[in-house]
């Protein structure tokens, strides 16, 4: 089941009008409307400030807070630009955000300098934030009926609060980060209702690897994996492009 668009690239940010951004999975209100067009503010001292913060609550947090400030309006939506919108917003969506502010404020070039892991020299990484893909869900719902693994899944698409409920538990075991967010995005399983964490974790790991692989494929947002070659050796230096890493600085 496929529910984005062909990827398309990054437009340039002379490009937008008075900072007018189109997300590529939108919010959905409670009568199921989606709403794409969004107007952010011009990033300020104040900003910078937010995203240098260390807070207990971890990088999720940070970006919803900062996307608090830095959205002004969500055309034909209703009530305040609060964390607990920015927390329920698509990640793709999130990403998109903080890369288009990135791309306005400061420029559409992006350099890092990274190191060879075959013969361990130092190669510079250029790229152009309007040259990387984009997917674009052609249909958004509250959540997607899919066949997985001889199973009936009904499955919802991750937000920022789940990015928030297992990051910290992540960085110790990812298996384990992935059985709590699994268990948070299937919403029924063959008609019955949401599972546990430990009926999750009975699963088979080849449906475990299933719907990961659709969450990948059919999440919206950027398209962050950058194909790279080393200039000295050409060993395969392809990597995802770490948006929170580079986006969120520690102080």
């Amino acid at each position: 089941m496929r529910m984005h668009e062909a990827p398309e690239p990054l437009p340039a940010a002379e490009a937008l009008p008075e900072r007018c951004l189109e997300l590529p999975g939108g919010v959905l209100d409670a009568a199921g409307r989606v709403h794409r067009r969004v107007r952010v503010r011009e990033l300020t001292g104040a900003d910078e400030e937010l995203l240098f913060e260390r807070s207990p609550g971890g990088g999720a947090q940070r970006v919803s807070a900062f996307l608090v400030r830095a959205i002004a309006a969500i055309e034909g939506l209703d009530g305040p630009i609060d964390e607990a919108l920015t927390a329920g917003m698509h990640l793709g969506d999130r990403d998109y955000l903080l890369l288009r502010l990135r791309q306005l404020d400061l420029g559409d070039a992006v350099h890092q300098v990274m190191r060879c892991p075959a013969c361990a020299k130092k190669v510079d990484v250029d790229l152009s934030i309007s040259e990387l893909p984009v997917r674009r869900l052609a249909d958004p719902r509250p959540a997607y009926p899919l066949c997985l693994g001889g199973r009936e899944l009904l499955v919802r698409l991750p937000t920022g609060a789940d990015q928030q409920a297992v990051e910290a538990i992540a960085l110790a075991n990812p298996a384990a980060a992935n059985t709590r967010l699994y268990a948070r995005l299937v919403l029924g399983v063959d008609g019955a209702g949401a599972p546990g964490e430990d009926a999750v974790r009975a699963w088979p790991a080849a449906l475990r690897t299933e719907l990961n692989e659709w969450l990948q494929e059919q999440a919206p947002g950027p398209d962050l994996f950058l194909d790279l070659g080393c200039p000295h050796c050409a060993a395969d230096m392809s990597y995802a492009f770490d948006l929170y890493a580079f986006f969120l600085p520690s102080a």
